[in-house]
Protein backbone atom coordinates (compact mmCIF):
# COMPACT_ATOMS: atom_id res chain seq x y z
CA UNK A 1 0.00 0.00 0.00
CA UNK A 2 2.72 1.90 0.85
CA UNK A 3 3.74 2.47 -3.09
CA UNK A 4 0.31 3.52 -3.58
CA UNK A 5 0.09 6.23 -1.45
CA UNK A 6 2.94 7.23 -2.69
CA UNK A 7 1.81 6.89 -6.44
CA UNK A 8 -0.68 9.06 -5.74
CA UNK A 9 1.03 12.05 -3.57
CA UNK A 10 3.67 12.00 -6.25
CA UNK A 11 0.84 12.60 -9.02
CA UNK A 12 -0.51 15.32 -6.98
CA UNK A 13 2.45 17.11 -6.24
CA UNK A 14 3.03 16.62 -9.95
CA UNK A 15 -0.16 18.36 -11.14
CA UNK A 16 0.22 21.19 -8.52
CA UNK A 17 4.01 21.83 -9.56
CA UNK A 18 2.52 21.72 -13.25
CA UNK A 19 0.30 24.30 -12.87
CA UNK A 20 2.33 26.72 -10.43
CA UNK A 21 5.54 26.63 -12.81
CA UNK A 22 3.68 26.10 -16.57
CA UNK A 23 3.25 30.51 -16.11
CA UNK A 24 7.20 30.48 -15.87
CA UNK A 25 7.86 29.87 -19.90
CA UNK A 26 4.23 30.92 -20.61
CA UNK A 27 4.71 34.64 -19.01
CA UNK A 28 6.15 35.90 -23.10
CA UNK A 29 2.97 34.64 -24.69
CA UNK A 30 0.24 35.31 -21.97
CA UNK A 31 1.90 38.56 -22.11
CA UNK A 32 1.48 39.34 -25.68
CA UNK A 33 -2.08 37.55 -25.35
CA UNK A 34 -3.20 40.37 -22.67
CA UNK A 35 -1.12 43.28 -24.20
CA UNK A 36 0.36 43.66 -20.77
CA UNK A 37 4.16 44.62 -19.71
CA UNK A 38 6.40 41.74 -18.36
CA UNK A 39 5.62 43.14 -14.57
CA UNK A 40 1.69 42.98 -14.81
CA UNK A 41 2.18 39.72 -16.95
CA UNK A 42 4.38 38.46 -13.49
CA UNK A 43 1.05 38.70 -11.46
CA UNK A 44 -0.36 35.75 -13.19
CA UNK A 45 2.40 33.82 -10.66
CA UNK A 46 2.18 36.72 -7.78
CA UNK A 47 -1.79 36.23 -7.78
CA UNK A 48 -1.79 32.40 -7.22
CA UNK A 49 1.22 32.59 -5.01
CA UNK A 50 -1.05 34.87 -2.91
CA UNK A 51 -3.84 32.80 -3.11
CA UNK A 52 -2.16 30.03 -1.97
CA UNK A 53 -0.37 32.20 1.07
CA UNK A 54 -3.67 33.20 2.52
CA UNK A 55 -5.53 30.38 2.27
CA UNK A 56 -2.22 27.79 3.68
CA UNK A 57 -2.49 29.77 6.83
CA UNK A 58 -6.26 28.95 7.68
CA UNK A 59 -5.80 25.42 5.94
CA UNK A 60 -3.22 23.74 8.15
CA UNK A 61 -4.49 24.48 11.91
CA UNK A 62 -8.46 23.47 10.41
CA UNK A 63 -6.88 20.15 8.45
CA UNK A 64 -5.43 19.07 12.05
CA UNK A 65 -8.83 18.80 13.54
CA UNK A 66 -10.10 16.75 10.44
CA UNK A 67 -10.28 14.21 8.04
CA UNK A 68 -7.20 15.07 5.61
CA UNK A 69 -8.38 12.72 3.23
CA UNK A 70 -11.57 14.87 3.09
CA UNK A 71 -9.79 17.81 2.82
CA UNK A 72 -7.55 16.95 0.14
CA UNK A 73 -10.36 15.68 -2.24
CA UNK A 74 -12.04 19.20 -1.91
CA UNK A 75 -9.02 20.88 -2.21
CA UNK A 76 -8.60 18.63 -5.80
CA UNK A 77 -11.51 18.94 -6.85
CA UNK A 78 -11.63 23.05 -6.67
CA UNK A 79 -7.86 22.98 -8.33
CA UNK A 80 -9.27 20.90 -11.23
CA UNK A 81 -12.48 23.29 -11.80
CA UNK A 82 -10.79 26.92 -11.54
CA UNK A 83 -7.95 25.22 -13.94
CA UNK A 84 -9.75 24.08 -16.30
CA UNK A 85 -11.58 27.65 -16.09
CA UNK A 86 -8.06 29.69 -16.74
CA UNK A 87 -8.65 27.81 -20.01
CA UNK A 88 -11.47 29.89 -20.99
CA UNK A 89 -10.44 33.09 -19.65
CA UNK A 90 -11.34 36.12 -21.59
CA UNK A 91 -9.35 38.52 -20.31
CA UNK A 92 -6.16 39.19 -17.98
CA UNK A 93 -8.42 39.94 -14.92
CA UNK A 94 -10.22 36.97 -15.36
CA UNK A 95 -7.30 34.93 -15.41
CA UNK A 96 -5.79 36.74 -12.22
CA UNK A 97 -8.88 35.99 -10.87
CA UNK A 98 -9.34 32.27 -11.80
CA UNK A 99 -4.95 31.51 -10.82
CA UNK A 100 -6.18 33.01 -7.16
CA UNK A 101 -8.96 30.87 -6.79
CA UNK A 102 -6.71 27.53 -7.89
CA UNK A 103 -3.70 28.82 -5.61
CA UNK A 104 -6.45 28.89 -2.50
CA UNK A 105 -7.39 25.39 -3.67
CA UNK A 106 -4.23 23.89 -4.05
CA UNK A 107 -3.34 25.44 -0.27
CA UNK A 108 -5.70 22.50 0.78
CA UNK A 109 -4.11 20.02 -1.01
CA UNK A 110 0.22 20.12 -0.35
CA UNK A 111 0.20 20.44 3.19
CA UNK A 112 -2.06 17.33 3.59
CA UNK A 113 0.53 15.58 1.58
CA UNK A 114 3.16 16.56 3.71
CA UNK A 115 1.21 15.99 6.40
CA UNK A 116 0.05 12.61 5.60
CA UNK A 117 3.42 10.97 4.57
CA UNK A 118 4.90 10.48 8.59
CA UNK A 119 1.27 9.16 9.55
CA UNK A 120 1.87 6.68 6.78
CA UNK A 121 5.45 6.09 6.49
CA UNK A 122 7.57 4.14 9.09
CA UNK A 123 10.15 6.18 10.45
CA UNK A 124 12.65 5.07 8.85
CA UNK A 125 11.09 5.73 5.45
CA UNK A 126 10.18 9.19 5.50
CA UNK A 127 12.54 10.73 4.39
CA UNK A 128 13.14 8.93 1.38
CA UNK A 129 9.10 9.44 1.01
CA UNK A 130 9.80 13.01 1.26
CA UNK A 131 12.36 13.17 -1.53
CA UNK A 132 9.71 10.78 -3.86
CA UNK A 133 7.57 13.01 -3.10
CA UNK A 134 9.44 15.94 -3.64
CA UNK A 135 10.16 14.36 -7.05
CA UNK A 136 7.01 15.03 -8.16
CA UNK A 137 7.61 18.68 -7.78
CA UNK A 138 10.23 18.42 -9.87
CA UNK A 139 8.99 15.52 -12.71
CA UNK A 140 6.44 18.48 -12.98
CA UNK A 141 9.66 20.53 -14.46
CA UNK A 142 10.95 17.56 -16.21
CA UNK A 143 7.39 16.72 -18.19
CA UNK A 144 4.72 18.68 -17.24
CA UNK A 145 5.74 22.05 -18.03
CA UNK A 146 7.92 21.03 -21.19
CA UNK A 147 4.45 19.50 -22.61
CA UNK A 148 2.79 22.55 -21.36
CA UNK A 149 4.95 24.60 -23.19
CA UNK A 150 4.90 22.39 -26.20
CA UNK A 151 1.10 22.15 -26.31
CA UNK A 152 0.80 25.91 -26.01
CA UNK A 153 2.73 26.20 -28.94
CA UNK A 154 -0.67 24.90 -30.71
CA UNK A 155 -2.82 26.76 -28.38
CA UNK A 156 -2.09 28.66 -24.62
CA UNK A 157 -5.37 26.95 -23.25
CA UNK A 158 -4.50 23.43 -23.79
CA UNK A 159 -1.81 23.51 -21.00
CA UNK A 160 -4.37 24.46 -18.84
CA UNK A 161 -6.82 21.67 -19.89
CA UNK A 162 -4.45 18.80 -19.59
CA UNK A 163 -3.74 19.83 -15.97
CA UNK A 164 -7.15 20.41 -15.30
CA UNK A 165 -8.29 17.09 -16.87
CA UNK A 166 -5.59 14.75 -14.63
CA UNK A 167 -6.45 16.29 -11.71
CA UNK A 168 -9.90 15.13 -12.32
CA UNK A 169 -8.42 12.18 -12.26
CA UNK A 170 -6.40 12.79 -9.04
CA UNK A 171 -9.96 13.78 -7.26
CA UNK A 172 -11.12 10.28 -7.78
CA UNK A 173 -7.85 8.35 -6.79
CA UNK A 174 -7.89 10.51 -3.52
CA UNK A 175 -11.26 9.80 -3.16
CA UNK A 176 -11.20 5.48 -3.83
CA UNK A 177 -7.69 4.86 -2.79
CA UNK A 178 -6.57 7.01 0.34
CA UNK A 179 -7.17 5.62 3.63
CA UNK A 180 -8.79 7.82 6.48
CA UNK A 181 -6.63 10.09 7.65
CA UNK A 182 -8.03 11.16 11.09
CA UNK A 183 -6.92 13.61 13.87
CA UNK A 184 -4.67 12.34 16.94
CA UNK A 185 -7.17 11.58 19.60
CA UNK A 186 -5.39 13.82 22.22
CA UNK A 187 -3.30 16.48 21.17
CA UNK A 188 -0.51 17.07 24.02
CA UNK A 189 2.44 18.65 22.09
CA UNK A 190 0.76 21.89 22.12
CA UNK A 191 -0.56 22.50 25.70
CA UNK A 192 -4.11 21.69 24.50
CA UNK A 193 -6.67 19.09 24.00
CA UNK A 194 -8.34 17.79 21.13
CA UNK A 195 -10.57 20.81 20.50
CA UNK A 196 -10.95 23.02 17.74
CA UNK A 197 -7.82 24.94 18.66
CA UNK A 198 -8.16 28.62 18.02
CA UNK A 199 -6.07 29.15 14.32
CA UNK A 200 -3.53 31.82 15.63
CA UNK A 201 -3.26 29.79 19.12
CA UNK A 202 -1.70 27.26 16.87
CA UNK A 203 0.92 29.04 15.15
CA UNK A 204 1.72 30.96 18.44
CA UNK A 205 2.45 27.33 19.79
CA UNK A 206 4.07 26.36 17.32
CA UNK A 207 6.83 29.18 16.65
CA UNK A 208 7.41 29.21 20.68
CA UNK A 209 8.84 25.84 19.85
CA UNK A 210 12.75 25.84 20.36
CA UNK A 211 14.36 26.86 16.85
CA UNK A 212 11.19 27.45 14.97
CA UNK A 213 11.03 31.15 14.24
CA UNK A 214 14.02 31.06 12.64
CA UNK A 215 13.86 28.14 10.76
CA UNK A 216 10.55 29.43 9.25
CA UNK A 217 12.25 32.69 8.13
CA UNK A 218 15.10 30.84 6.53
CA UNK A 219 12.77 28.85 4.35
CA UNK A 220 10.72 31.74 3.47
CA UNK A 221 14.07 33.80 2.48
CA UNK A 222 15.38 30.26 0.94
CA UNK A 223 11.99 30.58 -0.90
CA UNK A 224 12.28 34.27 -2.12
CA UNK A 225 15.51 34.05 -4.10
CA UNK A 226 14.73 30.34 -5.37
CA UNK A 227 10.97 31.95 -7.19
CA UNK A 228 12.88 35.61 -7.85
CA UNK A 229 14.97 33.88 -10.03
CA UNK A 230 12.52 31.17 -11.75
CA UNK A 231 9.30 33.71 -12.09
CA UNK A 232 11.53 35.78 -14.99
CA UNK A 233 14.30 33.22 -16.14
CA UNK A 234 11.24 32.34 -19.34
CA UNK A 235 11.36 35.98 -19.96
CA UNK A 236 15.29 36.75 -19.56
CA UNK A 237 15.82 33.52 -22.06
CA UNK A 238 13.60 34.93 -24.05
CA UNK A 239 15.20 38.44 -24.31
CA UNK A 240 18.85 37.60 -23.80
CA UNK A 241 18.89 34.65 -26.01
CA UNK A 242 15.81 34.47 -28.34
CA UNK A 243 14.50 31.52 -27.05
CA UNK A 244 11.15 30.35 -27.92
CA UNK A 245 8.17 29.30 -26.04
CA UNK A 246 9.09 25.75 -26.96
CA UNK A 247 12.74 26.29 -26.27
CA UNK A 248 11.90 27.61 -23.53
CA UNK A 249 10.27 24.08 -22.65
CA UNK A 250 13.47 22.12 -23.34
CA UNK A 251 15.33 24.24 -21.45
CA UNK A 252 12.68 23.80 -18.41
CA UNK A 253 13.34 20.08 -18.83
CA UNK A 254 17.34 20.23 -17.81
CA UNK A 255 15.86 22.21 -14.46
CA UNK A 256 13.57 20.00 -13.85
CA UNK A 257 15.91 16.75 -14.64
CA UNK A 258 18.37 18.81 -12.06
CA UNK A 259 15.31 19.12 -9.32
CA UNK A 260 14.38 15.67 -9.72
CA UNK A 261 18.10 13.89 -9.10
CA UNK A 262 18.39 16.14 -6.25
CA UNK A 263 15.21 15.27 -4.62
CA UNK A 264 15.76 11.64 -5.04
CA UNK A 265 19.62 12.14 -3.81
CA UNK A 266 17.90 13.49 -0.77
CA UNK A 267 17.72 10.93 0.83
CA UNK A 268 20.00 8.85 0.32
CA UNK A 269 22.45 11.75 1.40
CA UNK A 270 20.52 12.38 4.82
CA UNK A 271 21.70 9.22 5.74
CA UNK A 272 25.32 9.29 5.13
CA UNK A 273 26.21 13.24 5.73
CA UNK A 274 24.63 15.18 8.71
CA UNK A 275 22.04 17.89 7.80
CA UNK A 276 24.38 21.09 8.61
CA UNK A 277 26.63 19.43 5.61
CA UNK A 278 24.02 19.04 3.11
CA UNK A 279 22.68 22.36 3.81
CA UNK A 280 26.17 24.10 3.91
CA UNK A 281 27.17 22.94 0.71
CA UNK A 282 23.66 23.30 -0.52
CA UNK A 283 23.14 27.01 -0.27
CA UNK A 284 26.83 27.95 -0.63
CA UNK A 285 26.95 25.82 -4.09
CA UNK A 286 23.60 27.31 -5.27
CA UNK A 287 24.95 30.72 -4.18
CA UNK A 288 27.60 30.69 -6.37
CA UNK A 289 26.06 29.09 -9.60
CA UNK A 290 23.21 31.91 -9.26
CA UNK A 291 25.87 34.28 -9.30
CA UNK A 292 27.21 33.58 -12.53
CA UNK A 293 24.02 32.76 -13.93
CA UNK A 294 23.56 35.64 -15.92
CA UNK A 295 26.90 35.59 -17.62
CA UNK A 296 26.84 32.44 -19.10
CA UNK A 297 27.91 32.69 -22.57
CA UNK A 298 26.08 30.10 -24.38
CA UNK A 299 22.52 28.07 -23.94
CA UNK A 300 24.83 24.99 -23.69
CA UNK A 301 26.95 25.63 -20.30
CA UNK A 302 23.77 27.41 -19.78
CA UNK A 303 22.21 24.13 -19.44
CA UNK A 304 24.86 22.89 -17.36
CA UNK A 305 24.93 25.53 -15.16
CA UNK A 306 20.82 25.31 -14.45
CA UNK A 307 21.11 21.50 -13.96
CA UNK A 308 23.67 21.59 -11.11
CA UNK A 309 21.70 24.74 -9.58
CA UNK A 310 18.32 23.21 -9.63
CA UNK A 311 20.07 19.74 -8.52
CA UNK A 312 21.16 21.12 -5.18
CA UNK A 313 17.56 22.46 -4.98
CA UNK A 314 15.95 19.70 -5.39
CA UNK A 315 18.69 18.22 -2.40
CA UNK A 316 17.53 21.33 -0.04
CA UNK A 317 13.86 21.35 -0.16
CA UNK A 318 12.97 17.79 1.43
CA UNK A 319 15.93 18.56 4.16
CA UNK A 320 14.38 21.62 4.88
CA UNK A 321 10.64 20.15 4.60
CA UNK A 322 11.54 17.20 6.51
CA UNK A 323 13.25 18.91 9.39
CA UNK A 324 10.50 21.51 9.78
CA UNK A 325 8.02 18.37 10.13
CA UNK A 326 10.64 16.87 13.09
CA UNK A 327 9.77 19.81 14.94
CA UNK A 328 6.39 18.90 16.26
CA UNK A 329 3.97 15.55 15.61
CA UNK A 330 0.92 16.89 16.59
CA UNK A 331 0.97 19.99 14.40
CA UNK A 332 1.70 18.89 11.41
CA UNK A 333 -0.89 20.29 9.15
CA UNK A 334 0.02 23.61 10.91
CA UNK A 335 3.98 22.59 9.88
CA UNK A 336 3.19 22.13 6.56
CA UNK A 337 1.05 24.96 5.76
CA UNK A 338 3.15 27.21 7.83
CA UNK A 339 6.04 26.57 5.58
CA UNK A 340 4.02 26.11 2.08
CA UNK A 341 2.77 29.68 2.98
CA UNK A 342 6.16 30.85 3.71
CA UNK A 343 7.25 29.68 0.16
CA UNK A 344 4.33 30.98 -1.60
CA UNK A 345 4.47 34.69 0.37
CA UNK A 346 8.20 34.51 -1.06
CA UNK A 347 6.86 33.30 -4.72
CA UNK A 348 4.33 36.58 -4.28
CA UNK A 349 7.25 38.91 -3.31
CA UNK A 350 9.58 37.92 -5.63
CA UNK A 351 7.37 38.29 -8.50
CA UNK A 352 6.69 41.58 -7.62
CA UNK A 353 10.31 42.36 -6.19
CA UNK A 354 11.93 41.03 -8.77
CA UNK A 355 9.95 42.49 -11.33
CA UNK A 356 11.83 46.03 -10.62
CA UNK A 357 14.59 44.37 -10.09
CA UNK A 358 14.48 42.89 -13.57
CA UNK A 359 13.48 46.11 -15.30
CA UNK A 360 15.81 48.40 -13.55
CA UNK A 361 18.77 45.88 -13.37
CA UNK A 362 18.05 43.08 -15.97
CA UNK A 363 18.59 39.58 -14.35
CA UNK A 364 21.89 40.08 -13.00
CA UNK A 365 20.32 42.33 -10.43
CA UNK A 366 17.26 39.34 -9.93
CA UNK A 367 20.36 36.45 -9.88
CA UNK A 368 22.60 38.52 -7.60
CA UNK A 369 19.49 38.82 -5.12
CA UNK A 370 19.09 35.10 -5.19
CA UNK A 371 22.18 34.58 -4.18
CA UNK A 372 22.34 36.60 -1.09
CA UNK A 373 19.43 34.96 0.09
CA UNK A 374 20.70 31.93 -0.14
CA UNK A 375 23.94 33.28 2.45
CA UNK A 376 21.19 34.71 4.86
CA UNK A 377 19.11 31.25 4.93
CA UNK A 378 22.46 29.75 5.76
CA UNK A 379 23.46 31.49 8.44
CA UNK A 380 19.37 30.95 9.77
CA UNK A 381 19.65 27.34 9.41
CA UNK A 382 23.14 25.93 9.88
CA UNK A 383 25.36 28.71 11.67
CA UNK A 384 22.41 29.17 13.88
CA UNK A 385 20.49 26.45 14.38
CA UNK A 386 22.58 23.59 16.24
CA UNK A 387 20.17 21.14 16.13
CA UNK A 388 20.24 20.18 12.54
CA UNK A 389 23.87 19.22 13.45
CA UNK A 390 22.20 15.35 13.00
CA UNK A 391 22.45 12.21 10.59
CA UNK A 392 19.24 11.06 9.87
CA UNK A 393 15.33 12.30 9.70
CA UNK A 394 14.09 12.92 13.01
Amino acid sequence: MERLFLMIFFFTMFLIGTNTFIISPLLPTLRELYHVSTNQAAWLIGTYALGFALAALVAGPLSDNRNRKHVMAVGMLGFALFTLACAFAPSFTAMLFFRFLAGICSAFIGPQVWAAIPVLFPPARIGKAMGVVMAGLSVSQVIGVPIGSFLSAYHWSFPFLAVGIASLGAFVLIIRKLPDLLPPTSITGLGTNNTRVAIFARYKDLLRLPQASRSFIGYFVFMTGVYAVFSFYGVWLSDQYQQSVTEIGLITLVIGLGNTVGSLLSGWLLERWKRNTILTVGFLGSALLYLILPYIPGVGFLQVVLFFMYCFGGVLVPVLMGYLQSLSDTSRGTISSLANACMYIGTFIASSFAGSLYSNFGFAGVSTFASFTFLIANFLFVWRTGKLNVTAQA
